[in-house]
Parts: structure tokens; C-alpha cells; sequence
């Protein structure tokens, strides 16, 4: 001890103050690992969610979407999923690997502009009054199919049909679409992101295991409203103005009403919300990973619900 303390006093000093950010920094990464689980209340739930989706952070939003067990068993069934899925088509696959080569080619945003404004001018002139017509045209198509779908819950349909009217009336302005500075910044989007990407073909995508399949689709979602956002459509300030409330709650399921702005319009949907281990979920989310479940003959992912009456599985 004595030897320690008659050392230089700048020794000293130095190795405390090396000791004390080696703690501080330790504290730090503590303080940043997330905490397991969503909200214990369905509103701050649903907010969370919201905000996750403005970040562009699905891992943190599939991580919100499902009670820490669930969300462990959906990473482990990626893998059995991507496997039972049929393969995709030799042609669709050597189009898709043909077109993230143009992206990601040297010359890509000249050379794609270069093909892309003609096609913007000849759409300009054939289309004309045609524009309105098809518009409602396909907007009451994509209605219909909602509404038939299959695979969509009630929820995702309520939104999606919300979306759907609010797009339409945007979507009449033939303009927004053949201007040519939202075309270019559109494709500059387009080949920056397929760079980031790193995916040239359909079996680079079917490699990836599920947290990286998330961090890829977060890349390709923010690179999405960034080309929205050149178009006059900001998702970022729709998410940041979300509202959400409780209207119905039994127990450990509840509905929340979610309201949010869009392009003028109010876009609003229920949705179901279930109570397991403390934290609330999309009653959607865990309705699709037990179908997988069932689909595919694994074991279900063990869970309670605050209430006994209500079982994860």
C-alpha cells in the first residue's frame, strides 16, 4: 500500500480517472439494454409500437409486438418458415437480381434516369383524363381485396382500408407522380438504398436469419418513407401525431381505437391488445405466430396472462 501511494501523483491520478470511465462506461451499457416486454398499459403500448415504426426499427418493433417467449419462438420458426415456403420463380428471381444490378451498378442513378423520364413523359401524355378514372379504379380494387383478404385481421383491414381512402384523393393529382424532381430523388432513394442492402439475388435473402431479415427490412422501410416523404407524404410526422385510447378492456384483452392524420385525412382503426407477463401485445401478432405454430407442428411458446382465464396459447 505504502509503494502504491508514493508513485507519481500523475500515475495516480491517471489510473483513477482510467478507473472511473472504465465504471462510468460499464454504467452506460447497462443503462442501454433494453428493457424485456411492452408496456404495462395498452395505450403507452400502442404508442410504443407507433414510435418504433417512426425510428424504422422493426427488431424493436416485432420485440413490442410479442411477449418476450413468443417473440424467441418467432426467431426460432423463421428458419422452418423460410424452408415451407414454396421456392420462388426461376424468372421472378432472375428479374429481381437483374434489377438490384442496375441499382447497384456505378452509373445506376444516370443510367435508370435516363430510361426512367421518357416513360414519366409518355405516361404524362397518354394517361390525361384516363388518371381520375383509374385511380378509383384501382383504389376500389384494393377496397375490395381488403376486405376479402384471407390473412388480414380485422384490425390490419380497418387500417389498410383507412389508408387506402386517404391515399386516393391524393393520388387524383396526375402531377405528383410525372414531376421530375420527385422522380429523381425517388430513384436516388431507390439505388442508395439497394446499395446499403447488400442483397443481389433471392438466395442472399433467403439466407438471412431473423434479426438480420429485420435489420435489412428496416433499411428498406425508412428508405420507403423517404421516397413517400418526396412524394408529399411525411409517415414520420403521421406516426409522431398518433392518439390512442382504450374502449373497451376485460381483463387481460382490451381494444384500442388508434387515430392518426394523413394527408389531410384522419386515418382510424381498432386495435385488439392482450395482456401476458405484465406487458401488452397485438392480439393480431400472436393470432399469426399461433397459426404458424399450428402450420407447421412446433411446440407453442409457454406464457401467462395477468388474468387465469386467458392463456398466451
Amino acid at each position: 500500500m505504502l509503494t502504491l501511494w508514493t508513485r507519481p501523483l500523475s500515475t495516480r491520478i491517471g489510473r483513477l480517472g482510467l478507473l472511473l470511465a472504465l465504471l462510468a462506461l460499464a454504467a452506460c451499457q447497462r443503462e442501454a439494454e433494453p428493457v424485456p416486454g411492452a408496456p404495462d398499459e395498452p395505450v403507452a403500448a400502442v404508442e410504443a409500437l407507433a414510435e418504433a415504426l417512426r425510428e424504422g426499427d422493426l427488431k424493436r418493433y416485432a420485440e413490442l409486438s410479442l411477449p418476450p417467449a413468443m417473440h424467441a419462438q418467432q426467431k426460432a420458426l423463421w428458419r422452418q418458415q423460410v424452408a415451407a415456403k414454396n421456392p420462388v420463380d426461376a424468372e421472378q428471381a432472375q428479374r429481381y437480381a437483374e434489377l438490384m444490378a442496375q441499382l447497384t451498378a456505378p452509373d445506376a442513378e444516370a443510367a435508370l434516369w435516363a430510361k426512367a423520364e421518357p416513360k414519366l413523359v409518355a405516361l404524362e401524355q397518354e394517361l390525361g383524363p384516363k388518371w381520375t378514372l383509374g385511380v378509383t379504379m384501382l383504389s376500389g380494387f384494393a377496397t375490395t381485396a381488403i376486405s376479402a383478404s384471407e390473412t388480414m385481421s380485422e384490425a390490419e383491414k380497418g387500417h389498410a382500408t383507412g389508408v387506402v381512402t386517404a391515399l386516393a384523393e391524393w393520388a387524383g393529382d396526375q402531377a405528383q407522380f410525372t414531376d421530375r424532381e420527385r422522380a429523381k430523388q425517388a430513384l436516388g432513394v431507390a439505388v442508395r438504398t439497394a446499395r446499403e442492402l447488400e442483397l443481389p439475388d433471392v438466395a442472399a435473402i433467403e439466407a438471412l436469419e431473423y434479426d438480420p431479415m429485420l435489420e435489412k427490412a428496416g433499411v428498406a422501410f425508412r428508405s420507403f418513407k423517404e421516397v413517400m416523404a418526396a412524394y408529399g407524404i411525411d409517415a414520420d410526422a403521421a406516426l409522431s401525431q398518433v392518439q390512442a385510447e382504450v374502449i373497451a378492456i376485460d381483463g387481460p384483452s382490451a381494444v384500442v381505437r388508434v387515430r392518426y392524420p394523413l394527408l389531410g385525412k384522419e386515418v382510424s382503426f381498432e386495435q385488439p391488445m392482450r395482456q401476458i407477463d405484465g406487458g401488452w401485445y397485438r392480439e393480431d401478432a400472436i393470432e399469426a405466430l399461433e397459426r404458424s405454430v399450428a402450420e407447421l407442428g412446433a411446440a407453442p411458446a409457454t406464457g401467462t396472462a395477468d388474468s387465469a382465464a386467458a392463456p398466451a396459447n
